[in-house]
This record gives structure tokens, C-alpha cells and sequence, in this order.
């Protein structure tokens, strides 16, 4: 498994694209939907009695309430409440259409019951154990206040004892579910700390797949897919970048006077050094993109530059060249590096443009090393050669 592939791994363990607004505004609507259905069917076997103004008054409000959570699940990511908030609220406003339906109805409905239910089941696995509770007892409370108010003479329908009956299945039925909510709830906290700490690992196993062991900087594998990439963006737009390709001078030389411990080292500190240059020109010339800097094998380091003309990745290099130069390692070894620097060019392969940094590369160090050369000015320089030779010709 890449890297990149490991990074989409955790991003699917992320809890929060489990929050889909659309997906529960549908439910909603189909819930609705369900309620009206089954109220029509009901009252045409002349179980219940709701007269139309009622009936006009309810729909208008469902239809609003409706059209508020549809604005909500259209609403940019970032302008979104949380998926709590909007399924307490959903309940809450469930509860109030199923109170008056209650209260509109004619006669005691199981109807009216199984909204109550359905409307709290909005909120069962969004929301806290306290906060469930409390939604619950605002419906038993609404539903109690509407039985009392159905029961005052001389309007009373004589249907209290089954009305007491329901509220008491009511607050059963959602007793238990406040239980079991608790407990998936605390099976979904166990969830989520175990995904937390899997995505700290994951994202822990792609940095050290995508890294040098030894200077932790990016590794080869890591480096030509960011090429990749970068042909492929640089192939969409018009903004090009550069590549630098550096190599220390003498570095085998070095290795076999002080050995592989202090070459280990200098090569660490290299890195380190060269690193720290490119975060201070991110600093100083922000974009949208960051440099890459990786180990292209051997002592051979390369710098992606996106957004970069030559001269800008010329200057840069440069830069890290005096860097490097100017300011002995640890104090006593004093090394040099070469820099070849190409410009992408529009269509070109990632070899071909490797090959051209390289090529710059070796007339750095044919020219006598510690310096820059740009694949640009090596082929002007090979065509001024050709153009001589014609002349003498």
C-alpha cells in the first residue's frame, strides 16, 4: 500500500463525512410523508376526524419544515450546524406537528402515538443521553397538556383512559430506547476512539513510507509520484515549476576519510539545512503549493519548485548553495554541493525532464563543482558549439 493510498484510508475513517445533511432531510421527507399517508388512509376508514383547515394548516407547516432543513442540506459544508443540532432540531419539530395532530384530531389515535415515537427516533443516535431525555419528556409533557385540554368540560370526548394508556406506552417505549441509546451511544464513543487512534497510525505508517529513513526527507517513490503530479497539473494550467537535482561534491572521498558515520551524518545535516532554506522562501513567496525536497539516491537530493520559472529555481538554488558552502558541518567538514536546474516544459515526459536537470548537473560538476547550472543555459551553450563548428565548417 503507497502512501497515498494510505492517506485515503484514513480520510475514510474520518467520522465526519458520516454526516451527510441531504441524506436526513430525505428521511425526513419520507417520515412526513409516511405521517400524511397514514392520517388519510385513517381517516377514510373513519378511524379519525381532522377537518380541513387543520389539515391545510399542518401541511403548509410540514411543507416549511421541509423546506428549512432542505436549505440546510444545500448550505455550503462550512455554514452547516452540526448533525446534532440539526437532528435535535428535527425531532423538536416533529414533536410539534405530532402535538397538533394530537390536539386536532377528533378521537384518541394510535396514530398520533406512533409520530411521538417516530419523532424522537430522529434524534436517538445524534444527540446525547441528556439530551434525549430531554426531548423525550418535552413530548410527553406536550402530550399530557393536549389530553388535559381535550378533558376539560364541556368539550371532554371521554377518551382519557386510553390516552393515559398511550402516554404511558410512550414513556416505556422511550425509557428503553433512552437505555439502548446509551448504550450504542457508548459502543459509538469506543468506535471512535479506535478510529482516532487507527488514523493516528495510519497517518503515522505513510510518513515513514513516504520519507528517508536516514535524513527524513521525502524517498524517490514519494518524489516521482509528486512529479507526476506536478506534470499533470502544470499540463491543465499554465503554471510550470522547476526541478533542482543536487549532488555533494566529493562526497565518496569524504566517506572514505572520515567514514559512513560522519557521511551519515553530513548527509542528515544536509538535508536538514536545505529543508529549512525552502520552508524560509515558502515563507517569504507563499503559494498555494509547497516545495518538495527529497533523497534521490546516494548522496544525489532533488527539490521540486512548483510555480517556478528558471530563473526564480535558479536563484533558489543558489541560495542553498551558499548555505551549504559558507557554513562548515559541525563545525569541521566543509562541503560543496552541484545544482542542475531544468524548467517543465509542456508535454514532456518526467524522464525527459530528469534528464535534462541531469545533464545540468553533470556540467556543474565538469565546469569544477560548488556551483549552479540550468538546463537552458547548457543547451544554449551546446547550440552556440554546433553554430561555431558550422561557421568553421
Amino acid at each position: 500500500m503507497t502512501a497515498e493510498q494510505l492517506r485515503d484510508a484514513s480520510a475514510e475513517l474520518n467520522p465526519e463525512s458520516a454526516h451527510k445533511p441531504m441524506q436526513q432531510f430525505l428521511m425526513a421527507g419520507v417520515l412526513y410523508l409516511l405521517w400524511i399517508g397514514l392520517a388519510w388512509l385513517s381517516q377514510g376508514l373513519g378511524q379519525l376526524t381532522l377537518d380541513p383547515s387543520s389539515t391545510a394548516f399542518m401541511l403548509t407547516g410540514i411543507a416549511a419544515t421541509l423546506g428549512l432543513f432542505f436549505g440546510i442540506a444545500r448550505a455550503e459544508p462550512v455554514h452547516q450546524p452540526p448533525a446534532a443540532v440539526v437532528a435535535g432540531t428535527q425531532c423538536l419539530l416533529g414533536l410539534v406537528w405530532a402535538t397538533l395532530f394530537t390536539y386536532y384530531v377528533a378521537e384518541s389515535s394510535e396514530l398520533a402515538l406512533g409520530m411521538y415515537i417516530t419523532a424522537n427516533l430522529f434524534a436517538l443516535f445524534q444527540v446525547s443521553r441528556r439530551t434525549f431525555l430531554r426531548l423525550v419528556m418535552i413530548g410527553a409533557l406536550a402530550y399530557a397538556a393536549v389530553v388535559c385540554m381535550r378533558e376539560i368540560p364541556p368539550a371532554s370526548r371521554g377518551t382519557l383512559g386510553a390516552d393515559v394508556l398511550q402516554l404511558v406506552i410512550y414513556l416505556g417505549v422511550m425509557g428503553w430506547l433512552a437505555l439502548f441509546a446509551g448504550h450504542i451511544h457508548d459502543l459509538r464513543q469506543q468506535l471512535h476512539e479506535r478510529n482516532a487512534q487507527l488514523r493516528e497510525n495510519i497517518r503515522k505508517v505513510a510518513r515513514v513510507a513516504e520519507r528517508d529513513h536516514l535524513t527524513k526527507s521525502f524517498n524517490r517513490h514519494y518524489i516521482m509520484e509528486t512529479l507526476s503530479r506536478e506534470k499533470g497539473r502544470a499540463d491543465r494550467s499554465n503554471n510550470g515549476f522547476s526541478i533542482c537535482i543536487f549532488d555533494l561534491d566529493h562526497f565518496k572521498a569524504l566517506n572514505d576519510e572520515y567514514g559512513h558515520l560522519i557521511g551519515d551524518r553530513i548527509l542528515k545535516g544536509f538535508a536538514k539545512r536545505v529543508r529549512a532554506e525552502l520552508r524560509a522562501m515558502d515563507a517569504i513567496n507563499p503559494s498555494d503549493y509547497r516545495r518538495s525536497f527529497g533523497r534521490f539516491g546516494g548522496e544525489e537530493f532533488i527539490a521540486i519548485l512548483p510555480n517556478t520559472g528558471s530563473a526564480g529555481a535558479e536563484r533558489c538554488a543558489e541560495r542553498i548553495r551558499q548555505a551549504i558552502s559558507n557554513r562548515p558541518f559541525d563545525d569541521i567538514y566543509r562541503v560543496t554541493v552541484s545544482v542542475g536546474v531544468a524548467s517543465y516544459r509542456r508535454g514532456e515526459t518526467v524522464p525527459e525532464l530528469l534528464t535534462r536537470a541531469d545533464e545540468a548537473l553533470y556540467r556543474a560538476k565538469a565546469e569544477g563543482r560548488n556551483r549552479v547550472v540550468t538546463a537552458d543555459a547548457t543547451e544554449q551553450f551546446d547550440a552556440t558549439i554546433l553554430d561555431l563548428r558550422d561557421v568553421r565548417g
